[in-house]
């Protein structure tokens, strides 16, 4: 149950994503990129470590408060996968995802160049 503005109603459900998910990028950009990402990936790590740890006591010590803890909580890092810390978790997942990619692409493009690079070296000898 959610409970919004006093009335009781089903929670929303998540929406659904289907198909294969990409990013293209300019082999150019990719380290301006992979420096963002990154940099995302590790604020939400944070933000993930701190909700785990998030203390969530009853503020009066009445039954409301026991009740509005239980729902706070449940929302919060405890909850189904509509809680906020599967949310921050699976998104977490989606760039560390991105940033293995784009390290991978990162070697293979620096690789392509090198071995284009020594390709043109050599005619450059002859």
């Amino acid at each position: 149950m959610y409970v919004a503005e006093g009335v009781g109603r089903q929670a929303p459900t998540a929406p659904t994503f289907t198909g294969p998910q990409t990013l293209r990028i300019e082999p150019s950009a990719i380290p301006d990129a992979l420096e963002a990402f990154t940099d995302a990936y590790e604020r939400v790590a944070k933000k993930v470590k701190e909700l785990q740890h998030l203390p969530i006591r009853e503020w009066a010590g009445d039954p409301v408060s026991s009740e509005t803890r239980t729902q706070f909580a449940e929302r919060s890092n405890t909850g189904g996968t509509d809680s906020a810390i599967k949310c921050l978790e699976g998104y977490q997942a989606q760039l560390a995802r991105a940033v293995a990619s784009l390290r991978q692409s990162q070697a293979q493009y620096l690789l392509t160049e090198g071995d284009n690079a020594a390709l043109w070296g050599k005619y450059d000898q002859v």
